[in-house]
């Protein structure tokens, strides 16, 4: 079991590898390069951070027992953080095939990360269930954090440039609503399978989560998902007036409840293991 650093680590990676996924979500020729290179630069520095943090965990481990998945997984979070630059660095400039490139490969090098990273938080064997859940689970809380940052900033943004058709608006705002609906109906899900299928470790868990800590589990679902999902209809109304500036208020709220939610899912791990 690791604690909660390492987990509270990961939710900075998930914002950013999340983050570039809802930036492929908007229509690059509809937007100034500006708002990649602000909401960009808001991601990277992010991802900094969790790296920053990470690498202090990464040579306590491995300066303790190496292990070829932690220096593997070290690498490829170090490779995140050189292509995410090289992504930002090719925004002011007309190299088109060096930012697709560079951008490709923080996403591959970002996922691949992300699946290593999740194989540190259970113990079952290879071919288990969790090798499929963990995993899965942490990628869609990417685009989860993701998609509602970046729905925050690129309102923000529509305060700026106040003439922009709101049709990026909108798209960002769809994946969000998907980024949200799906990890929702995962968590039900999986928690159903890994009860039912999971290994001895995971089934501990469960039951530590249910008799220990049931009230954070259901504070957790309230203020993660519901709230936010709630927030969703109340975006969409006030986009379909339209008023961007509401609607970006309410991106705010719906962050913070997405944020505490997260971190209150990161408390979960730490304490039981469980990607919930």
């Amino acid at each position: 079991m690791q604690g909660f650093s390492s987990s509270f680590v990961l939710f900075f990676y998930q914002v950013a590898l999340g983050g570039l996924f809802a930036l492929a979500a908007t229509p690059f020729h509809q937007l100034d390069r500006a708002f990649y290179k602000s909401t960009g630069g808001v991601l990277f520095v992010i991802a900094a951070l969790g790296f920053w943090g990470k690498s202090h965990l990464y040579i306590r481990n491995l300066s303790a027992d190496f292990n070829w998945v932690t220096a593997l997984e070290a690498l490829t979070h170090l490779l995140f953080i050189f292509f995410f630059a090289c992504y930002i660095v090719s925004l002011w400039g007309e190299k088109q095939a060096f930012r697709a490139r560079s951008f490709s490969a923080c996403i591959l090098t970002g996922i691949a990360g992300l699946f290593l990273s999740a194989h540190g938080f259970y113990q079952a064997p290879l071919w288990s269930l969790e090798t499929f859940v963990y995993p899965l689970a942490f990628f869609l809380s990417s685009l989860l954090l993701g998609s509602v940052t970046v729905g925050m900033l690129i309102g923000h943004w529509y305060l700026i440039d106040t003439g922009q058709t709101l049709d990026p608006f909108v798209r960002i705002y769809k994946f969000f609503v998907i980024s949200l609906t799906v990890p929702s109906a995962f968590l039900l899900l999986s928690f159903v399978l890994l009860y039912f299928l999971g290994a001895h470790h995971t089934l501990m868990g469960i039951e530590r989560l249910w008799t220990q800590h049931s009230t954070l589990f259901v504070t957790r679902i309230i203020i993660g998902y519901l709230a936010p999902l709630t927030l969703s209809w109340m975006i969409w109304r006030t986009l379909s007036i339209p008023h961007t500036m509401a609607a970006t208020g309410l991106f705010y709220i719906a962050l913070l409840g997405v944020f505490v939610g997260e971190i209150l899912g990161r408390q979960i791990l730490a304490l039981t293991s469980l990607p919930f």
